[in-house]
């Protein structure tokens, strides 16, 4: 007899089909599943990464601030009077496109809601760190004669400090060592943009008694965050044309406060104690002296969107995010429709004691 062979009918290729189905749709589910804890662990470590990084690269300057420049005589000279060929700082030419510089160690620039600018400032020069006297000097030669001219070289950016009437002080170049008569030519020239001819609109001269600080290559650099990137901008390569530079992603806020030895509430001034922290830049010479450390706050975003349930709005971060400073002001999470409650955060935080300033000359 002839054998009889029947293909598939349809109700088990049907069947077949669901089978397949139920298992692509378990699959695609743990895959979702894997890929959102993926990405929310990939979130967390790069938050944890950046605020560290974050962290460290301003720390590692804010411990050098105040190398070679925290004289107590020197501190407080308020506004650097500074050129930078053609251009003078905008304390002497209105509208200069000069970055302003303070003689201070750190420097925080507060703006309201939006995040902290921090600026550091330290000299690089091992050879010369106490100030030299100014026995006289000649503006339209350019020329300063001091008490000793050991410790500087041509190329070093000097300051010169004036102490004995206004306080001001100016930026300018080193472009001769005479040690015999112990003098520093400042000239003019295309090796040194930063001395103006002859003096030039730089107000007021200096006379014997005034002082002068050997800068080196000093680093003036300033933290701010851009566009949710940690920036660093070099305010001395600014003005030779450089430009910013983001180095951290991830950073949507920074602040700082200045640790003062002030006497507040009930501590005892000058007895190298923090007493009280604060954002209010010192005005004098005595306030400076007495900001002994630093106390920063970076908040970090997770970089994972959490879509918000149907019908509902974002939930994934509902209260304002903190530090020991205050709170995190820059991010928004007042209005249930703002994005920034999309997304989760990491606060980091550190206290900096500026030994440059607790080591600084009397």
């Amino acid at each position: 007899m002839r054998s009889r062979q029947s293909g598939l009918s349809l109700v088990e290729l049907m069947v077949a089909v669901v089978i397949g189905l139920v298992g692509i749709l378990a699959m695609t589910q743990a895959y979702l599943t894997s890929d959102r804890f993926n990405r929310s662990t990939t979130g967390e470590g790069s938050a944890q990464t950046g605020g560290l990084i974050a962290l460290y690269q301003m720390e590692r300057d804010l411990r050098m601030s105040g190398y070679g420049i925290a004289s107590s005589a020197a501190l407080g000279c308020g506004t650097i009077d500074w050129y930078y060929d053609p251009n003078y700082s905008a304390s002497i030419q209105s509208g200069s496109p000069l970055p302003t510089l303070s003689l201070a160690p750190v420097t925080i620039t507060t703006n309201g809601t939006n995040p902290d600018v921090v600026t550091v400032m330290y000299s690089t020069t091992a050879e010369r760190l106490m100030p030299t006297s100014i026995s006289s000097f000649n503006a339209s030669s350019s020329e300063v004669t001091v008490d000793g001219v050991y410790g500087f070289n041509i190329g070093d950016l000097i300051l010169l400090v004036n102490t004995t009437g206004t306080t001001r002080c100016t930026l300018g170049k080193i472009t001769q060592v005479q040690s015999g008569p112990q003098k520093l030519q400042l000239n003019p020239g295309a090796s040194a943009p930063y001395n103006p001819p002859a003096w030039g609109s730089f107000p007021g001269t200096y006379a014997s008694g005034d002082m002068m600080l050997n800068l080196g290559n000093p680093v003036v650099r300033s933290y701010s965050v851009n566009n949710n990137k940690l920036r660093v901008t070099d305010a001395l390569l600014q003005a030779a044309g450089a430009t910013p530079l983001d180095i951290v992603d991830s950073i949507v806020d920074l602040r700082a406060q200045y640790g003062h030895d002030n006497g507040a509430g009930g501590g005892t001034a000058g007895d190298g104690i923090v007493d009280e922290y604060n954002n209010v830049s010192p005005t004098n010479t005595t306030g400076w002296q007495q900001v002994l450390s630093i106390r920063m706050g970076v908040l970090a975003r997770i970089g994972v969107y959490e879509k918000p349930t149907a019908g509902s709005d974002c939930d994934a971060t509902t209260t304002a995010r903190t530090w020991s400073g205050g709170t995190f002001s820059k991010l928004d999470i007042s209005t249930v429709t703002s994005e920034d409650r999309c997304y989760r955060y990491r606060v980091f935080e550190t206290t900096i004691p500026l030994r440059n300033m607790i080591w600084r000359a009397a």
